[in-house]
């Protein structure tokens, strides 16, 4: 009964991966035929996912197949209601973000358009501005993660039902993680609980659960790719298929929510690639060419899927057009670093190790120019210490230093030691088979903090949490092994009452946010009604918000004009009217 239990969290968790990863399979396919979102694609694509679902697992049990179904389908549902009941109060979601979503589920077809062409002609609610930055982000980047919110929001009708994605794939890596921890590992329930609790609670995933930020999907998947590359390494071979599967789908998800994932992705899966096929080698000359043909194979079909498929009206587009798959980033014409234009002004003469360990070690707050009009630099602090008004800052989904938590430093510390710690013992012990993948991570993990802008940001260094998630795994592997398994119950202590801060100032802001904006929302609306045949004006507050615009067009709001110039004080959601 217990093993049943476990089986069907996996499978659910396996079947919500896939469902999202074949939304971005089928829907881009679909636009190379011209055919863009329609209120069909979400049932048609769950069908779809069932049925390659129970193909997959023909060989087994039907009564948990379907059971796991039936549970994953109730959490997407569940999830998606959830999520239609609260307003996104973030910049970034309601400009780039959501004008991506909705010009999408109103036609948008980015493989063969800009989306400056989608007008009111064309049944979008509004004429995309010319003058908005955002159309440059929206045509350029990958759009992984708001091809899968148009879906939804095409059924739904409203726009907030699509940012589930963080949720569903917080769950989804939990639930292969126990499994994989508890059954097939056998660890002890604690372990197999904390492991999974804690890479999925932590303090980048909490604050965009409830926000079309990406930095969480990103993370998540990049965390699960690093699990795929350290389970092959196993000798273990069982369920080498299914872990397979669920490698290829985190790639083609991290290759497809953030330039960055390209990056990450690439250098952890090639290093691996390459330990692969030496191990195998010095085997025999037969295992090398048969796990040479596997995983090439594996890897040409997956970044082919990824990069030339669902990554067609970004990667192969940017390539083809601007010389670059990464523009407007590099390229001809590319603009400018934002990263590091956004940096504090004392960063501008240090290395990226010096920059990365400030940040470890400040309190968490947004330093940088566009929020520190008066040259505020990042603050130094005492770990174990929380400053004034630091743990509200941990409800920002961007915070720009101290951004893992206000006790991360500690977590950070015992990092560190617990790494040398672990290197010595693999060596003393000549675990090579163990020191060698681990010492590919933390060597990639290191050249990616000490090559990339950007490393003072914890949302743009997601993979860095793999460093604590592997101490933490190493500490608490055995229960026998009292002073390593009580040292790292301290550690996930500490990660825990971490987490538990960011949580709270989080929930509590989306929980007064939303109740503000739902008041503004209404206000206008009953405003609305009583002026509409003469016409309401609005005023954006900036002209980057028209993604805030598919809010009105969910309620049937579509009397009014958009004016650059307005004398007015009453608030709607992101604009005056």
């Amino acid at each position: 009964m217990k093993n049943n239990i476990i089986e069907i969290l996996k499978k659910s968790s396996i079947f919500l991966l896939l469902e999202i990863v074949l939304i971005l399979i089928i829907t881009t396919l679909l636009f190379f035929i011209k055919v863009t979102i329609t209120s069909l694609h979400l049932p048609i694509i769950t069908l779809i996912t069932i049925a390659l679902f129970m193909f997959f697992y023909k060989k087994e049990s039907k009564k948990i197949n379907i059971i796991a179904i039936i549970l994953a389908l109730l959490i997407f549902v569940g999830v998606t209601i959830v999520e239609g009941k609260i307003y996104d109060s973030t910049a970034d979601g309601n400009t780039y973000h959501k004008l991506a979503i909705g010009c999408l589920k109103n036609g948008w077809n980015p493989n063969y358009e800009s989306s400056k062409e989608l007008n009111k002609e064309r049944g979008n609610p509004f004429d995309v501005s010319s003058e908005n930055i955002n159309t440059l982000w929206i045509d350029h980047y990958a759009k992984g993660t708001e091809i899968f919110a148009a879906v939804i929001y095409k059924l739904t009708g409203n726009i907030e039902s699509g940012k589930g994605y963080t949720l569903i794939l917080m769950y989804s890596t939990f639930g292969i993680l126990f499994s994989y921890l508890y059954k097939d590992k056998k660890r002890n329930l604690l372990t197999s609980i904390l492991i999974p609790f804690l890479l999925v609670f932590n303090a980048i995933t909490v604050v965009q659960i409830f926000n079309y930020y990406v930095d969480a999907a990103l993370m998540l998947s990049i965390l699960m790719i690093i699990y795929g590359l350290i389970r092959e390494c196993e000798k273990d071979k069982t369920n080498q298929k299914e872990n397979l599967l669920i490698l290829a789908c985190n790639i083609i998800l991290c290759i497809n929510i953030k330039f960055t994932g390209v990056v990450f992705a690439a250098l952890y899966c090639f290093a691996f690639y390459v330990y692969w096929l030496i191990r195998s080698f010095k085997v025999s000359k037969e295992e090398g060419i048969k796990q040479l043909k596997t995983y090439t194979i594996f890897y040409t079909i997956t970044v082919i899927i990824a990069l030339v498929i669902v990554g067609f009206s970004s990667y192969t587009k940017n390539f083809l057009d601007f010389g670059h798959p990464l523009y407007p980033l590099y390229g001809k014409g590319h603009v400018d670093n934002m990263v590091r234009m956004e940096q504090p002004n004392s960063f501008n003469d240090k290395n990226h190790l010096e920059i990365f360990l400030i940040s470890m070690f400040s309190k968490g707050e947004n330093v940088s120019p566009t929020y520190s009009q008066e040259n505020i630099q990042p603050t130094l602090k005492i770990p174990f210490t929380i400053l004034e008004g630091e743990i509200k800052n941990y409800c920002i989904p961007d915070i720009r230093v101290g951004g893992f938590g206000p006790l991360f430093s500690v977590v950070f510390i015992a990092s560190l030691i617990g790494t040398i710690y672990i290197i010595v013992e693999y060596v003393k012990n000549k675990k090579w088979d163990m020191l060698i993948p681990y010492c590919i991570i933390l060597g990639i993990t290191m050249f990616l903090i000490l090559a990339l802008d950007g490393n003072y940001w914890a949302r743009y260094i997601p993979y860095f949490y793999a460093v604590p998630i592997l101490v933490l795994s190493y500490f608490l592997w055995d229960k026998e092994k009292r002073v390593k398994y009580v040292l790292g119950c301290v550690v996930s202590l500490l990660m825990i009452i971490n987490v538990c801060m960011v949580t709270y100032s989080n929930l509590r802001s989306v929980r007064n946010t939303d109740a503000y904006i739902g008041k503004k929302v209404n206000e206008f609306i009953a405003y609305y009604n009583e002026h509409k045949e003469e016409g309401v004006q609005i005023k954006l507050n900036q002209i980057g918000l028209q993604g805030a615009l598919f809010t009105l067009d969910d309620l049937g709001i579509d009397k009014y004009t958009v004016n650059k110039e307005l004398e007015t004080k009453s608030e709607g959601y992101f604009f005056n009217y």
